[in-house]
């Protein structure tokens, strides 16, 4: 798996957040390390096809990501800063209706669901509605509904901000053991959730 990004740029008016950017990613973990405002989320959201770039180009395994479309979506799992959820549903509930989206048949659905709620350790919330749930474990209910597809390119954007130093270790543990023979760009503005665990950092200015 490789995904390389060349002279990539996006403006907003006379904003530049991403000038220029060239880096060329392979299997392994990979942390996205910046200010806030420094154009991570751009970054990431352009990595998702949600934006499209200004001048420059992003290419999965030799083939643009644009062209390649649904291909490409279909490898992806995204984890944005806020992500949205029903509050009234369970976490199996939404973990389900999340893969009917992605087009997951039902029966293949209900056991990724079950093998994901048991990975990231939401076992005894599983029946909890989404509401009631703690920061730490939302977290982990967007990390589960992000890999249900099974990615090779798995994209995190802040998925430890908010959560208290217990929640961070677990939280890195769990990206570790998610990072085998994938692709994981995690962004952070905190260096240590990303020293442990990253193979390669990435720095990210203005």
């Amino acid at each position: 798996m490789e995904l390389k990004i060349t002279d990539l740029t996006k403006e907003f008016g006379q904003f530049t957040a991403v000038d220029h950017l060239n880096i060329t990613m392979t299997s392994g973990v990979y942390g996205l390390l910046g200010v806030n405002g420094a154009g991570k989320t751009t970054l990431m959201r352009m990595l998702c096809t949600l934006l499209r770039p200004t001048r420059g180009k992003i290419s999965c395994n030799g083939r643009d990501i644009l062209e390649l479309d649904e291909k490409y979506r279909e490898i992806l799992g995204y984890l944005p800063q806020d992500f949205g959820y029903y509050p009234d549903f369970t976490v199996e509930d939404y973990l389900l209706y999340i893969a009917a989206i992605k087009g997951i048949r039902s029966t293949a659905a209900k056991q990724r669901v079950k093998e994901l709620i048991a990975g990231v350790g939401l076992q005894k919330a599983a029946r909890k509605k989404m509401k009631q749930l703690s920061g730490g474990m939302l977290r982990r209910a967007g990390i589960a509904q992000a890999m249900l597809n099974d990615p090779k390119i798995l994209i995190l954007d802040e998925p430890t901000a908010g959560l208290d130093p217990n929640e961070r270790i677990r939280f890195r543990n769990l990206i570790s053991e998610l990072a085998e023979n994938r692709l994981v760009l995690l962004s952070t503005h905190i260096v240590s959730d990303v020293e442990y665990i990253a193979n390669e950092i990435l720095l990210m200015k203005e």
